[in-house]
């Protein structure tokens, strides 16, 4: 009994948004990730991305500022949680907020996180 609410739990922190709670936008869930050779650099690549489209509610003053990714120290603690919240639940960015629609930075995005997130 206590796994489930454990799991429970962990599925509904997992859902917390930045905004309002909305139905996240639509996505199909890519297949297993795998790490590119070479992986996606975190300075030039990850970083960009993770500024326009996260910082704002998950960097100081914003309402997620307890989970940040304003940096790649930041970021690599939380690489699993970004890989489910972005990829696998379709929940980040959430609705209200600039989506992630690029494709190429989609997978640069999920090849970093494949490749465990390295500070390259």
């Amino acid at each position: 009994m206590r796994g489930l609410r454990d799991f429970a739990l962990i599925l509904l922190v997992a859902c917390a948004g930045c905004s309002d709670p909305v139905a996240p936008p639509a996505c199909e869930p890519p297949p297993p990730p795998a790490c590119p050779d070479p992986a996606p650099s975190y300075a030039s690549d990850i970083s960009p991305i993770f500024q326009t489209y996260c910082v704002r509610c998950h960097g100081p003053g914003g309402v997620e500022f307890n989970k940040p990714l304003d940096s790649w120290a930041a970021a690599n603690s939380r690489y699993g949680s970004v890989l489910q919240q972005v990829f696998y639940f379709c929940a980040m960015p959430p609705a209200g907020e600039p989506q992630l629609k690029d494709p190429a930075a989609r997978a640069a995005l999920l090849g970093w996180l494949a490749c465990m997130a390295p500070n390259n």
